[in-house]
């Protein structure tokens, strides 16, 4: 399995720590993490998926749209 620590989504995605913490506070059901020796990772999908939930931010979608948007995408295939 691959992973990546939130500083390099960060940097993928060009979003700050603080605001993908809150993505993952809002939808953190829908973002696959794993804890490796106590620190938090991401699989490689989640950057798909943080991509996805910073572009819906950026042309105003509100968070309930964006969770129903979630339920409903496929990423990764």
């Amino acid at each position: 399995m691959y992973v990546i620590s939130l500083m390099g989504v960060s940097k993928v995605i060009e979003a700050p720590v603080h605001q993908i913490k809150k993505w993952i506070q809002l939808f953190g059901s829908y973002i696959p993490m794993t804890f490796m020796d106590q620190i938090l990772y991401f699989e490689i999908e989640a950057v798909h998926i943080l991509s996805f939930i910073k572009e819906k931010i950026e042309e105003e979608y509100d968070w309930t749209e964006i969770e129903s948007l979630l339920e409903h995408t496929v990423f990764g295939e």
